[in-house]
């Protein structure tokens, strides 16, 4: 009727079923701190059933069937230990029967010289916690009480040994000052250090008691003490970072980009970077005109890259118009002009998304706005200094520059200044415009 080890609810109290009988069932409470097993026959278990005074419930215990312990640690060696000691009796097919169990613990008492109170209390677990050796696991996360608060009348913690004095009991109005100096010193984005933080608080402790001798003014680690009781990991990073540098590179990230896309030409993110390279002019392979702008448009769902533009423009509406146009129209037309052949299964993207999400820049203005109204695109735009709302754009960046920097010639380097006898690697540019958007076209 039921399986070995499975809880159920009977009269509001939690059962476990350690062993099946023909006629009867063994199991044991898990509510009574001092249950041990017991017989029900299966007709009283079926009339339960029927009159609804018996559910199955969640096992209470279940997460200590999974848990991995490293080899030789501490609590795998306590709990094979405790294993050991009751094994004869778990494993003794009448365990249910008091004499039966009597008998054997009055034995392994004589040969170990354990006690009742340990046998009862380590078999009790094993039963009540499901069978398994993680039942007799330590229940260490109840020891020790972290994160409360302690009160006492002289300092806690082990006495002074090398330095004067006794120590002061920290009260209410010494936390207050705690809290004080770690608010306007500690948690801001000066990121000032934890002594720093102290030695406000020291000043302003002796501003209040003038007369208080330098070995009984609170330490700093009664003050990280208290600064990691009160306050939270979460609350310590937030407050220490930019609010801009939180948003972008510290806050937990709740979705991907694929949340709100349902499939290929839902939404498209568009975005201007300079490449890293300097380009000639076509005309004059002498003069070297600077770095281009590249624009692209790509498809959040498939990641396929649905429209470009190369060019001296800085990053406008123009531009950007160049780079959605393309993303318009056919691309075998547009390669061939830059003598690259290929097949519209090449390249299948044509036509708009349902929305275009960009920066707050080149799309934000009434000018977009009838590309929305003709087109029912939706533009969205993303919040200042957030450019991980579009990560996918900026990675495809970072991607196809790749792709031409360790060969091209003009590749921007970190040393921007000319040293003494160094080489500018202005000078190395070779690539025209055509010649750097046939680049980018192949890398696409």
């Amino acid at each position: 009727m039921f399986r070995i080890n499975e809880v159920f609810r009977f009269d509001g109290k939690l059962y476990r079923v350690l062993a099946n009988l023909p006629e009867q069932q063994v199991w044991i409470s898990l509510d009574d701190e001092a249950a041990l097993p017991s017989l029900i026959s299966k007709s009283a278990l079926a009339n339960a059933i029927d009159s609804e005074r018996m559910t199955r419930a969640d096992d209470p215990y279940e997460k200590l069937h999974f848990l991995l312990l490293e080899e030789d640690s501490p609590i795998k060696v306590k709990r094979d230990k405790n294993y050991d000691l009751i094994k004869p009796i778990i494993l003794e097919p009448h365990f249910y029967v008091p004499e039966i169990r009597a008998s054997i613990m009055n034995r392994l008492i004589a040969e170990q010289g354990s006690t009742k109170q340990t046998y009862y209390r380590l078999l009790r677990r094993y039963w009540q916690r499901g069978q398994t050796p993680n039942a007799l696991l330590p229940d260490y996360m109840n020891s020790g009480g972290k994160g409360k608060k302690r009160s006492a009348d002289k300092k806690l913690g082990r006495p002074r040994k090398y330095m004067p004095g006794i120590g002061t009991v920290i009260d209410a109005h010494i936390e207050k000052l705690f809290r004080i100096a770690i608010d306007r010193y500690l948690l801001t984005d000066k990121k000032h250090s934890f002594p720093y933080a102290h030695r406000k608080f020291k000043s302003l402790y002796e501003t209040y008691y003038p007369e208080t001798p330098e070995s009984e003014i609170p330490t700093n680690w009664q003050m990280l003490y208290f600064f990691k009781r009160e306050y939270s990991q979460v609350e310590k990073i937030q407050k220490r970072s930019n609010k801009i540098e939180y948003n972008k590179d510290i806050q937990p990230l709740n979705g991907t980009a694929n949340s709100h896309v349902l499939g290929p030409g839902s939404r498209f993110e568009i975005d201007a970077t300079i490449a890293d390279i300097y380009l000639v002019s076509d005309s004059d392979r002498k003069n070297i005109v600077g770095r281009p702008i590249v624009y692209i448009v790509i498809d959040v769902f498939s990641r396929m890259i649905a429209g470009l533009y190369v060019g001296f423009e800085n990053p406008s509406y123009a531009a950007a118009m160049q780079a959605l146009a393309m993303a318009m129209t056919d691309k075998v037309k547009y390669c061939k002009q830059y003598g690259i052949d290929i097949e519209e299964s090449d390249w299948p993207v044509i036509g708009l998304a349902d929305v275009i999400l960009a920066d707050r820049g080149e799309l934000l203005g009434y000018q977009i706005e009838s590309l929305e109204r003709n087109f029912s695109v939706r533009i969205e735009n993303t919040p200042p200094y957030r450019g991980d709302a579009k990560g996918i754009v900026e990675r495809c960046f970072r991607t196809i520059q790749a792709d031409f920097k360790p060969f091209a010639p003009g590749v921007v380097t970190a040393d921007t200044v000319k040293r003494r006898g160094g080489k500018d690697y202005r000078l190395d540019a070779a690539l025209t415009i055509h010649e750097f958007t046939e680049i980018i076209l192949a890398s696409v």
